[in-house]
């Protein structure tokens, strides 16, 4: 359990974020008055002129557009080994040494669950929830996975079709806060953009669709995964799958219609 004394003030920060049904409409209101402002921040301004850089290889700068933030997945189940190659990033050796991912301290706060909603495992698997151990690279089974319109609700969205999985990142940050304070908080998010990055690239580069999900309800998601809301921090979720047919063919006419560099 995190000791107070150790970052009094990152749980105070931490709650102030959380959301439940309440604070999600208001957020969601936010949004969508949000909505009729321009995109983006504004640039700041300095006397000088931008000096321009070389461009990136082509099948580097390629790489990167294939990844996708859709909502739109397909109905078909993925296959296991699909699922091993999307959470490979994560894996660790025996030892947590020679991790392909950076953590702060080397402390790996986050923990990694997984509703397999449209996954292709035995039966006693299929509709389950899992943990992801790091170490052996596999699952193992914590409990059932709601049917998709109420884990929707709980992840705040209102999409029509469940997407094939459900990874939810899930911090435990006493020991990054008992070495760096306060500040270890900023790091345990730092590490969940890391995850984030890695998963999205992998889902790209396997021609799935994926989506990082912040409305979630953080206590109805540690309910869910049955973690104590003492020692656990709901950080994020992204939603992953392969492409629906119609989102499909978009992304392959957006990357033949997008000009060079765009």
């Amino acid at each position: 359990m995190t000791d107070p004394s150790d970052a009094p003030l990152f749980k105070l920060f931490w709650q102030n974020g959380e959301l439940n049904p309440t604070r999600a409409a208001l957020l969601g209101r936010r949004i969508a008055a949000d909505a009729v402002r321009p995109s983006g921040t504004p640039a700041p301004r300095h006397g000088e002129a931008a000096q321009p850089l070389p461009d990136a290889p082509a099948d580097e700068a390629r790489r990167l557009a294939r990844r996708e933030s859709s909502r739109r997945f397909g109905a078909a189940p993925v296959a296991l080994e699909e699922l091993g190659r999307l959470l490979h990033p994560l894996r660790a050796h025996v030892g947590q040494q020679n991790r392909l991912l950076p953590s702060g301290g080397g402390k790996y706060p986050l923990h990694v669950y997984v509703a397999l909603r449209h996954v292709g495992m035995p039966s006693p698997w299929q509709g389950r929830i899992a943990w992801y151990d790091s170490a052996s690279h596999g699952l193992v089974p914590v409990g059932n996975c709601p049917a998709w319109p109420a884990l929707a609700d709980i992840l705040g969205v209102d999409w029509p079709e469940p997407p094939a999985a459900v990874v939810f990142m899930i911090g435990r940050p006493e020991t990054i806060l008992a070495k760096y304070g306060e500040r270890g908080g900023r790091f345990l998010l730092i590490e969940a953009g890391v995850y984030l990055g890695a998963l999205g690239q992998q889902a790209a580069d396997m021609g799935w669709s994926g989506c990082a999900i912040g409305s979630f309800h953080d206590q109805a998601v540690l309910g869910l995964l049955e973690l104590d809301a003492s020692r656990h921090l709901a950080v994020l979720a992204y939603a992953c799958g392969p492409r629906d047919a119609v989102s499909g063919l978009d992304a392959d006419l957006g990357a033949v219609a997008a000009p060079a560099g765009g």
